[in-house]
């Protein structure tokens, strides 16, 4: 019939179609795959970290890198009218591949408010600090993981010199460059690198925890230490001797023309010791870099806050990131003897870091003195800038009253008497290799 006869072509002229239609998706996906795995890799090589995330075998990570860039790091102008940071000072942009290593010691993700611990150091006095600093940690890490919630996480010494030294096996190392001469200008102040040793580990090395804590190898830790942050917003120590608003003319420099309120809301706080999420800090490092540098050119504000000029920077950075309201500030997180006298703040509270900084002398009526002829008893880590301490340091005669220099002594007293071979480096400045370190750190090199 007519009907049953024109109905048979259809299936023919439909499947005809239907060929045509596949052949121009499968054409078309191809195209598609080739075009994004095109603008994959543009997009890729105009990261602003510049670190891939792919994962090695035997549990290590291989990454590209490239160094920090000024392009597109500062942060845009703020509403209120505070000043932008200024461009980074240029430097050669290097490629590189580093292995990094996961058996740092300590590092867990098990606990999401874990932290990690990062301590910057270069040069002999951080050497012999570095050794007690870890053993300090070490002990109380050990001591945390007894207690029914640890937050201590892992431990990186941050080495800005360049160059890898003879602790690499004892304390887990990342080594990274000091500033370019052309940028330090040869200076030989040498806490200036800390901005930008942080820049080169934050775009080159993943740690497995959310947040980290930046210390220095003056800081002893007296006990497990909690995460102090403000949920997730920065915790840091209390400085009393940044005070922004005393110097507001030099402020105004550098966050703009602000109101006297404004300026009482820059915080007193150094970036060390100091907590803060990854995330959080890799939007003000650049910040705190531009900014220690402005005011390191910067004749008066250099002549204000000199060998506190970092510490300065980091504060203004925070309020030129927006991220200064949310700040808490510990006064018991870092204890600064002989001016605290107790292992608790005014309030009770319990310190967790013991500050190595300051001299500790006493005359013979147990008062404190700055005169060293006047002085019968004395600790002064500037005493060991050339040769570590000996073991055994003798401690306060009982006409000292104050338990925290007391225990300043007896803390490396007590890292000294355990570290391996520690006659041996006294008589040196040498590690020695003599194969007995009870816990052997990982380190790798993040240098050329």
């Amino acid at each position: 019939m007519k009907v049953g006869t024109q109905a048979k072509p259809a299936p023919r002229r439909r499947g005809f179609r239907l060929e045509h239609a596949a052949g121009f998706f499968v054409a078309a996906a191809v195209i598609f795959f080739v075009y994004s795995v095109f603008q994959a890799s543009l997009g890729g090589s105009g990261s602003r970290s510049g670190v891939s995330n792919g994962a090695g075998a035997f549990g290590f990570r291989s990454r590209t890198l490239i160094n920090l860039n000024s392009k597109g790091e500062a942060a845009s102008d703020q509403a209120d009218g505070s000043a932008s940071p200024s461009p980074c000072p240029e430097a050669p942009v290097r490629k590189e591949t580093v292995t990094v290593t996961k058996l740092v010691y300590g590092s867990t993700v098990q606990n999401p408010r874990a932290y990690h611990v990062v301590t910057t150091a270069a040069g002999f006095s951080n050497h012999w600090q570095a050794r007690i600093h870890y053993y300090w940690y070490k002990k109380q890490r050990d001591a945390c993981l007894r207690e029914a919630v640890c937050d201590m996480g892992g431990f990186t010494r941050l080495l800005h010199s360049g160059k890898a030294d003879d602790l690499m096996d004892e304390i887990p190392t990342v080594v990274v460059d000091p500033l370019p001469p052309e940028v330090s200008k040869n200076s030989t102040y040498i806490v200036l690198n800390r901005p930008y040793a942080f820049i080169e580990w934050i775009n080159k090395v993943s740690i497995p925890e959310k947040y980290f804590v930046m210390c220095e190898t003056d800081h002893l830790f007296l006990r497990p230490m909690p995460n102090l942050m403000n949920g997730e917003y920065q915790g840091a120590a209390l400085f009393s001797y940044i005070v922004p608003w005393n110097y507001p003319d030099v402020v105004r420099k550098f966050i703009g023309n602000v109101s006297d309120e404004e300026v009482h809301r820059v915080p007193q706080i150094g970036n060390s010791p100091t907590f803060v999420s990854v995330d959080e800090f890799r939007v003000l490092a650049p910040i705190w870099y531009n900014t220690t540098l402005d005011i390191y050119e910067d004749k008066e504000a250099h002549d204000a806050w000199n060998w506190v000029l970092e510490m300065y920077a980091y504060s203004l950075a925070t309020y030129r990131a927006g991220q200064n309201a949310n700040i808490k500030v510990h006064v018991n997180m870092l204890a600064h003897p002989p001016f605290d006298k107790e292992e608790v703040d005014f309030e009770g509270k319990p310190f967790y870091l013991l500050h190595l900084t300051y001299p500790c002398r006493y005359d013979k009526d147990g008062n404190m003195t700055d005169n060293s002829t006047l002085a019968v008893y004395s600790f002064d880590k500037r005493d060991y800038s050339v040769k570590p301490p000996p073991r055994n340091l003798p401690e306060p005669p009982p006409f000292v009253q104050n338990n925290l220099v007391r225990l300043i002594v007896a803390m490396v007293n007590e890292a000294t008497e355990n570290i391996p071979c520690w006659d041996d480096y006294v008589a040196t400045s040498k590690v020695a290799k003599c194969n007995q370190h009870k816990q052997n750190g990982a380190a790798f090199l993040a240098s050329t």
